[in-house]
């Protein structure tokens, strides 16, 4: 008999809390904040290939060795809105001291909503890599005002006899 008045007591109280009036809560509504939202831009910046050419081909000038270097830009906007992109320039740097070893001037970009752009550039230079081993490629662009670089995978340079 014990058992069934607790139950009961149980069943009053369960029923009880459930019918109590509840506070309204204040209906929310989601506000974003420009600095909460996901970035705009997505920018990767790819070191594909390294190479320096230590021997010119046969009746080429002897102004050897040539450095080479092949970048890929990859630019993505994840808005509606159209993005300036006020790019400056591709560079390969020594990934040790940062030293510039081969630089190209990029012209701005706009990018329309939801747009992904790519661009390859073939960068080269008539004194070779001066016995630098490793290098990066860093993209260097002005966006909303602010100044950024973003960076490459650091690579070996080659040596293409």
């Amino acid at each position: 008999m014990e058992v069934c008045v607790l139950d009961f007591a149980l069943l009053i109280a369960s029923v009880t809390l459930a019918s109590s009036p509840q506070p309204e809560l204040p209906i929310q509504t989601p506000i974003m904040l420009k600095n909460a939202q996901k970035a705009p831009l997505s920018l990767n910046v790819n070191l594909l290939e390294v190479y320096e050419a230590l021997t010119p081909p046969p009746g080429a000038s002897k102004n050897y060795p040539v450095g080479h270097a092949v970048v890929r830009l990859r630019l993505e906007n994840y808005t509606l809105e159209n993005l300036q992109i006020n790019a400056k320039k591709v560079e390969i740097t020594q990934a040790d001291n940062n030293k510039i070893l081969i630089s190209q001037v990029v012209q701005p970009l706009n990018l329309a909503g939801l747009q992904i752009f790519e661009q390859g550039f073939h960068l080269t230079n008539a004194q070779g890599f001066g016995g630098a081993k490793k290098v990066k490629a860093v993209f260097t662009y002005e966006f909303n005002g602010k100044s950024y670089s973003a960076e490459s995978q650091i690579l070996d340079v080659v040596p293409n006899l």
